[in-house]
């Protein structure tokens, strides 16, 4: 009879034992393989899902489910305590990809791999450019949207400057939601002052600028004059070469520049002879302030231009330039290429 009763039992706990390791193993390969996502965009590579503030393991696997992404929000949030015991989620902005499963998924919140966002500013843009660029990102934070660029140019540089333009570095920036723009801003002011000051310390001691700032105007000036990287170094000689022998810049984009909300889309006559501090028809040396946002290219060719005795260019309304070594010759350019 007892012999009877231990076969019973035996039997009643090797069945137990089985049926957990069986369920065990249902759940692991449910977990890790059985639970891959399935997008139902082809289009679509990745997707962004949100973790807020606040959230846990229950709430974050019933969103999964209810965006269609994990199903079985119970065993998916049990296998997360079981299979990540002690791991915590963490609050921000994660990629889902095709084919994750359950598991790479909650792996990524528990360690914080969040989305890494990015944000692409062009070498030439203006302030107004950038804010409207970071206003139109849905996961930037802007601090204060009506922040003057004077206020931000005497926030960033501690007082020093008072004018925006110029003193953010153009380039592409990864960053995670919820960054603020004040936090992109002070990045981009610290690169430009690295860059600049690096430019500095190797430049031609004969181009005639007498601090990095007038370097990152008159490199303003090039950016926005020429696309063509091969130009560059070209059109800081024309410009080095004024400069050098009080020749006026005579540079188009600082009267459209000078004349801000005024400029009409084709600089007229009148344009050319309205006198503001940017006008470089009307005015000797450089402007008081950079026009633009100057790239690294543009930066070197301003402070290491190459020697050359041209002094005038004009557009072949292709992205390039002509350039000439006198006034004849650039007559005779502007009538090939601009009157006819």
């Amino acid at each position: 009879m007892k012999k009877a009763i231990f076969s019973v039992l035996a039997v009643g706990l090797a069945l137990t034992v089985i049926t957990a390791v069986s369920g065990y193993a249902a759940a692991n390969w449910w977990y890790h393989q059985g639970s891959a996502v399935r997008l139902t965009d082809h289009t679509e590579q990745e997707i962004l899902f949100e973790v807020p503030r606040g959230s846990n393991p229950r709430r974050i696997a019933k969103a999964l489910e209810a965006q269609g992404l994990v199903p079985y929000a119970k065993l998916n949030e049990l296998s997360f305590r079981f299979f990540h015991q002690g791991a915590r989620v963490q609050a921000g902005v994660y990629a889902i990809r095709n084919n994750d499963t359950a598991a790479e998924i909650w792996n990524r919140i528990s360690a914080g791999q969040q989305h890494l966002f990015s944000i692409t500013f062009v070498e030439g843009s203006e302030f107004r450019q950038w804010q409207q660029q970071i206003l139109a990102h849905e996961y930037l934070t802007v601090e204060n949207p009506a922040v003057t660029a004077e206020a931000l140019a005497e926030e960033l540089s501690e007082g020093e400057y008072t004018h925006i333009e110029g003193l953010l570095f153009p380039d592409t920036y990864r960053f995670y939601a919820g960054t603020t723009d004040t936090q992109l801003y002070r990045q981009a002011y610290e690169r430009m002052q690295n860059t600049v000051s690096e430019a500095w310390q190797t430049r031609d001691r004969s181009v005639p600028v007498a601090t990095p700032y007038e370097a990152l105007i008159l490199a303003s000036i090039i950016e926005k004059e020429t696309g063509a990287v091969e130009e560059r170094a070209l059109v800081a000689s024309v410009f080095v070469n004024r400069l050098r022998t009080g020749m006026r810049l005579q540079s188009d984009p600082t009267i459209i520049y000078g004349l801000g909300d005024a400029y009409r889309g084709v600089i007229y006559r009148s344009d050319i002879q309205q006198t503001t501090p940017y006008n470089t028809y009307r005015i000797n040396g450089l402007p008081p302030t950079p026009i633009a946002m100057p790239g690294k290219a543009a930066i070197v060719a301003t402070l290491a231009p190459v020697e050359s005795d041209y002094y005038y260019f004009v557009s072949r309304n292709d992205g390039t330039h002509v350039f000439s070594r006198t006034l004849a010759e650039h007559n005779r350019a502007v009538q090939r290429y601009q009157r006819n």
